[in-house]
């Protein structure tokens, strides 16, 4: 709870400063010499905005960091790792594997509307329009993508804790997505993406999820006859 609370304080604090700090070192000077170029001359109006650009986005991006860690941090220390479990249900966990790609899509729509709310597009380029009509293909892929790992629901389905999913006779697959997940949403911390780094949070919790609920349910299914006279004929 005192990280959570530590974090939270920075964040906000790094948030209200940045607020109150222009985006432009000399905005009058800036919009005179981006409005002195002409059309295709992009490589020259992104050399000029990193020139004038202040601090003031980055913190903004930072501090959203420190307040999306800050309610992760929260809930974790408020559940118990060990006590997090992946969904109750089944329906619930393949609710969830539609859920995600949706909630991905939609930050790569924010992405991009961020950008152009801040100016990272000179105003002859048309650099929303090709990535927003890829977004219809882009969450099929997703939903594909996340419909193909229910494949490891089978059997009776039990809620399980997420700690369960660091056992070594978890599913390898899971596992290597989950640990490349993780890497992921530290780059997007380390760059301050929370937009990307949320949802991946909730990929990771899918695939945890999955390697937990099935680790348990193998665990929980009768050893079969002739495994147990195997075994019992190995100990004598």
């Amino acid at each position: 709870m005192k990280l959570s609370t530590i974090l939270l304080l920075i964040g906000v604090a790094i948030l209200g400063y940045a607020w109150s700090i222009a985006p432009y070192k000399d905005e009058a000077l800036f919009m005179e010499r981006y409005m002195a170029l002409s059309q295709g001359q992009s490589a020259e109006y992104w050399k000029l905005r990193d020139e004038m650009l202040t601090p003031k986005y980055k913190l903004q991006d930072y501090g959203g960091t420190l307040v999306a860690a800050a309610v992760v941090t929260f809930f974790i220390s408020w559940r118990g790792w060990r006590n997090v479990k992946s969904p109750k249900s089944r329906a619930t966990l393949i609710g969830l594997a539609f859920v995600v790609p949706f909630f991905t899509v939609g930050t790569f729509v924010f992405d991009l509307f961020l950008g152009f709310e801040r100016g990272e597009f000179p105003h002859w380029a048309d650099s929303m329009g090709i990535p927003l009509m890829g977004t219809p293909v882009l969450l099929v892929v997703l939903l594909v993508w996340s419909g193909a790992h229910l494949a490891f629901l089978r059997g009776t389905y039990k809620s399980a804790p997420l700690s369960q999913a660091a056992s070594p006779k978890a599913n390898k697959w899971l596992l290597f997505v989950a640990a490349l997940t993780t890497v992921l949403v530290a780059l997007c911390a380390s760059f301050g993406q929370y937009w990307y780094a949320m949802p991946g949070i909730a990929w990771l919790y899918f695939y945890l999820s999955l390697a937990a609920t099935r680790h348990a349910t193998s665990a929980a299914e009768p050893t079969a006859p002739e495994e147990r006279a195997a075994s019992g004929a190995s100990l004598s």
